[in-house]
């Protein structure tokens, strides 16, 4: 039997708001080892979006080399890192013929010799398929419409993927082949973390570009779930929640089991290293509401180990001079950090406060949506011929922006 393990989206280096996540990261890092002791799998692998930046600060990479080193002595088994949309090739290219001794394989670009991207095993042949930026899957042409652009992305990931699988389905040999990939597939829910990659994400492929696979383990979408009810192409999900948005998601890695013809496969639940609390209240029950959210916390079975982190809303739309005061005094002594204040009215907590602004921060939103908000302001018909063409530069210049290596957006909302 060959056993693989899903993962992806670690992000390590992210940050919410201004606060690290170094914490989190070690203990789901921790967690994994763990679970890779008990389940002795011969394949690790981690659908890219190692990093949440093309330069990961040093903490983010002593955690990452010090992982890769400790599961070498742990779990003894074959590692496969692929390069995300977040993550620079060099960088993770960089230490790859050391990591080789460790029986970890990097490949963060589309290798020159196609062949270096198949991995063999007793029952099943991985194919190894990174993120696909613009320059691998097609040529440049004078005068196309983001249109022709995004068509000719769609065609060139799925051409790619058609050429590994025919090249793994040589040598196969009656065993199984699995696919791998860092893109956005139709058919999948995503969150507001992600980054929207290639131009205006109309880069998304069909199911059908999986065809063929026996399974198919994808990064670069946050939530786990299959793609369009196909549970033999999965997102792994990211170990942690990288925004508000996503503290209901459950998270998860994937055990994939293959025995001759037959896979099968199961989740096996993430532990909540911080939970990350979203409160609505109206200012008359501020102190309240926080007294029962700490009680609820208290009374849980399995409370996480580390202080949670809350996002607070008052609702009622009037004006709490006070607020940042009593929000101080209703959270002072108790384990808990608020990261972030917002009030629908204009409200100044004063220059000295710890919180973020009342109203909306530029890091909550995406460049598309800070685009169509000037559009707007400039008075340009969202339906007009105008917005569509300063939609389509627009989204144009940002895919190029997401091609550089060194390209990096704030991490309170990015993938």
């Amino acid at each position: 039997m060959t056993r693989l393990i899903h993962t992806a989206d670690w992000h390590l280096g992210a940050r919410l708001i201004d606060c690290d996540r170094h914490e989190e990261h070690a203990a789901f890092l921790e967690w994994l080892l763990q679970q890779l002791a008990a389940l002795r799998p011969d394949l690790l692998i981690v659908a890219g979006d190692i990093f949440d930046g093309a330069t990961p600060p040093q903490e983010a990479l002593k955690l990452y080399y010090h992982f890769l080193s400790r599961l070498a002595q742990v779990a003894k088994c074959q590692t496969l890192i692929l390069g995300g949309n977040h993550d620079s090739p060099a960088t993770l290219h960089a230490p790859r013929e050391v990591l080789r001794a460790l029986d970890v394989r990097v490949i963060a670009a589309p290798p020159e010799n196609p062949a270096e991207a198949l991995i063999s095993l007793p029952d099943a042949i991985i194919c190894a398929v990174p993120y696909l930026r613009e320059r691998d899957v097609r040529t440049a042409s004078p005068g196309q419409s983001a249109d022709e652009v995004a068509a000719a992305i769609r065609t060139g990931i799925k051409n790619h993927y058609r050429a590994v699988y025919e090249l793994a389905q040589a040598t196969a040999a009656g065993r199984l082949i699995i696919g791998t990939g860092h893109l956005t597939a139709l058919g999948s829910a995503i969150s507001p973390s992600e980054r929207t990659i290639h131009i205006g994400n109309l880069g998304a492929v069909s199911g059908d570009c999986f065809e063929g696979f026996a399974y198919t383990a994808l990064g670069h979408i946050h939530r786990p779930q299959p793609v369009g009810g196909n549970e033999r192409v999965r997102y792994a999900g990211s170990p942690i929640a990288l925004s508000f948005a996503e503290v209901d998601l459950a998270k998860e890695i994937r055990v994939i089991d293959i025995d001759g013809p037959t896979l099968t496969q199961h989740a096996i639940p993430l532990p909540v290293f911080r939970s990350l609390i979203r409160l609505t209240t109206s200012g008359a029950t501020l102190e309240a509401d926080l007294a029962t959210v700490l009680a609820d916390l208290r009374a849980g079975p399995n409370e996480p180990p580390l202080i949670p982190w809350l996002e607070l809303t008052v609702t009622d739309g009037r004006s709490h001079p006070d607020l940042a005061r009593r929000v101080t005094a209703a959270a002072a002594e108790r384990p808990l950090r608020i990261l972030k204040v917002m009030t629908p009215s204009a409200l100044t907590l004063g220059e000295d406060s710890d919180f973020a602004a009342p109203t909306r921060a530029l890091s909550d939103f995406r460049p598309e949506d800070v685009f169509s908000e000037r559009l707007r302001r400039q008075q340009i018909p969202t339906d007009s011929a105008e917005a569509k063409t300063l939609n389509e530069t627009f989204s144009e210049l940002l895919s190029g922006l997401h091609e550089s290596d060194d390209f990096t957006t704030p991490s309170q909302g990015a993938p």
